[in-house]
């Protein structure tokens, strides 16, 4: 009865899980860039029941009874790579990487949150999310006020007042001459012979931010760019309404089946052992 009782709370816990991983996917579901994870599950090793301390077996030899699973545990996270639609926007500083790529900001910390207990603290921070803007002084900066980096790592800085054009190589060109270029960066990931992308070593942060671990290597970026689209979010609106409702209903099938139990503990705790 109680192993029963633990295999059903195993469940729960981890249909809870499931749930806050398509909640956060679906609140970004308009994050522009944003790449929608998944969470996976594992089942406890096995574990043998032993009899001991049993007069009709041998002194002292435990006796194998069965085999006990205690149920399901919260397995890894991932990231689900593919590249999300693209929305035409005509701007002239919304720009979207086709193929592999990310764009490298210049990130400062702007208060203090859960991730990070001081405020001001700087990294560099590579994203999707081309959704760009120009300062009165020509500097390139994301929509918090982060600077954009060019290949070299530097800030972004043409003039302000000069008409605009980028090419696919992130070049920016004004009156025919090259005035700055964003950098397109990329790291090592495993390729699988569906095409199917993973980067073991990007740990996500916040809604579309990547930091790169100390295993990450950086490689030649192979992506475009274009201009005047953003790279929407890759998450499926429906599909993960679907899976919302499969998770309820298993959450809702532990619970029926500790209250099933619940109530087989209380016939055997309260009845069957009343004298009449």
């Amino acid at each position: 009865m109680v192993k029963g009782l633990y295999t059903a709370y195993t469940g729960m816990i981890n249909e809870q899980h499931r749930m806050d991983v398509l909640t956060n996917n679906l609140a970004n579901a308009n994050t522009n860039g944003y790449k929608k994870e998944g969470a996976t599950a594992q089942s406890f090793k096995d574990q043998l029941a032993l009899k001991i301390k049993d007069i009709t077996d041998a002194p002292f030899t435990a006796r194998g009874l069965g085999i006990i699973n205690p149920g399901v545990k919260i397995g890894e996270g991932y990231v689900d790579w593919s590249e999300g639609p693209m929305k035409e926007t005509h701007n002239a500083f919304d720009v979207a990487i086709g193929g592999r790529g990310f764009f490298a900001i210049d990130y400062t910390n702007k208060a203090i949150n859960i991730e990070r207990d001081t405020a001001g603290v700087q990294d560099i921070m590579y994203t999707r999310d081309g959704n760009f803007t120009l300062t009165n002084e020509g500097v390139l900066v994301t929509q918090d006020g982060d600077p954009v980096l060019s290949a070299q790592g530097n800030e972004i800085q043409i003039n302000p007042n000069l008409p605009v054009e980028i090419n696919t190589l992130g070049q920016i060109i004004q009156n025919g001459q090259v005035a700055g270029q964003i950098g397109l960066f990329d790291f090592e990931a495993n390729v699988r012979k569906d095409g199917y992308i993973t980067y073991d070593t990007l740990e996500h942060y916040g809604e579309n931010f990547f930091i790169p671990t100390d295993e990450a290597q950086e490689i030649d970026a192979t992506g475009s760019i274009y201009a005047g689209f953003l790279e929407q979010s890759n998450v499926s609106v429906v599909d993960e309404m679907v899976q919302m409702i499969a998770v309820q209903r298993n959450y809702d099938t532990n619970q029926r089946m500790i209250t099933t139990i619940d109530g087989t503990l209380d016939i055997a705790v309260n009845q069957l052992g009343r004298l009449s």
